[in-house]
């Protein structure tokens, strides 16, 4: 994507993406946006429901943000697939899983 397009910076943070059916690691995250690689397709404008798993050595336990947003493109990354994931919204936060 341009750079032009992104409204906002965006950050190289590699945490674990949890969906329904499967789990990723995401390559970097912004405000309203995340790129991630998967085992698995996701087709494009797909709507899309995750948790991400923040740690911090201040942490008893790992938070896991929730978010919902949609597919903005899918890329071949080896055997895995790379999403780029717009339009998120945190839907809550809880301290386990």
């Amino acid at each position: 994507m341009d750079e032009e397009k992104r409204r906002e910076e965006r950050i190289r943070l590699e945490v674990p993406v949890m969906l329904a059916n499967g789990t990723g690691m995401s390559r970097d995250i912004s405000g309203s946006a995340i790129y991630f690689v998967i085992n698995q397709f996701i087709p494009p404008g797909s709507p899309i429901n995750f948790f991400v798993r923040l740690e911090h050595e201040c942490l008893d336990r790992p938070l896991h943000l929730q978010c919902h947003g949609f597919v903005l493109r899918v890329e071949a990354a080896g055997e895995k697939f790379g999403i780029a994931a717009s339009g998120i919204h945190l839907g809550g936060l809880s301290p386990s899983l």
